[in-house]
Parts: C-alpha cells; sequence; structure tokens
C-alpha cells in the first residue's frame, strides 16, 4: 500500500487523519505539515511489499500529531493566537490536550472508551472525564 496522500483509495482515511489533526492542533496548515512528514518518514521506513492496514495507517497520524504536540509543547501548538470571540473554534482552542484527544477519538472518530484508551495510550475512565469536561466548556457561550 502506497503511503501517499494523493491516493483515492485512501482519501476518507486521509480526511478523517485531517480531521483529527484539526481538532488536536487547532491548525489545518500544522496539521498537514505534521501527516506530510509522518507520510514521508514512514514511506522511507516501510518497504514496498510491506501492506499496511488503515488501522496502521491511522496509527502513525494520531501518533505523528501526539509526538508534534509532545515535542513542540502544548502550550505553543494549543495556545496559538486566535479570536477570543466565544465562537466554537475559539472554545475547542481553549480545550486541553486530552480534552482533544477525547473529541477527536471518541466523538469525531466513533471509538468506545478502550478502543481510544487503546490508540492514545491514555486510560479509558480518562478519555471518558476528559469528553465530559470538553463537552460542558463547549456548550458554554463566552458572556459578552
Amino acid at each position: 500500500m502506497s503511503l501517499t496522500t494523493s491516493s483515492t483509495e485512501n482519501e476518507p482515511l486521509l480526511r478523517r487523519l485531517r480531521r483529527m489533526g484539526l481538532v488536536l492542533t487547532g491548525d489545518q496548515q500544522l496539521a498537514d505539515g505534521i501527516l506530510r512528514d509522518a507520510f514521508m518518514r514512514a514511506q522511507n521506513a516501510v518497504s514496498a511489499s510491506q501492506e499496511l492496514s488503515e488501522k496502521d495507517i491511522f496509527k502513525l497520524g494520531f501518533d505523528a500529531f501526539d509526538d508534534a504536540v509532545h515535542r513542540k509543547g502544548v502550550v505553543v501548538i494549543l495556545n496559538r493566537a486566535g479570536s477570543r470571540d466565544g465562537s466554537l473554534g475559539d472554545r475547542v482552542n481553549r480545550l486541553s490536550y486530552v480534552e482533544r484527544v477525547a473529541i477527536a477519538l471518541l466523538v469525531v472518530e466513533n471509538m468506545t472508551p478502550k478502543e481510544g484508551a487503546v490508540l492514545s495510550g491514555l486510560p479509558g475512565p480518562l478519555l471518558e472525564n476528559a469528553l465530559t469536561d470538553a463537552m460542558t466548556k463547549l456548550e458554554q457561550r463566552e458572556a459578552g
């Protein structure tokens, strides 16, 4: 399986990865760059005869975002300058990294807490609690 991002058969997977990257980093261009770099590194490491499953590629993408956030620093990525207008985008940008992971995996990807825990390495109950906290924060409107 090719790791090129232009592959038609992987287009739905690519959309899922891009959406997850946006939720986790708060910046689509940054997320796309992280994915591009991860695919380039993986392409060099994986032989042409190796078959990667969609699950393997998804895990590669998640790990790339997780590594980038922790390498660059959660504060740098998650607290990027943005409007403080109380919009949904603003409220998502104010969530903690764990809350973003919970939303990306349990809501956007519709994983069970157990599946999210396996992929992220975070305990399932932590993801569930983070999701509850995130949903409360997202439902709040900033007082104007």
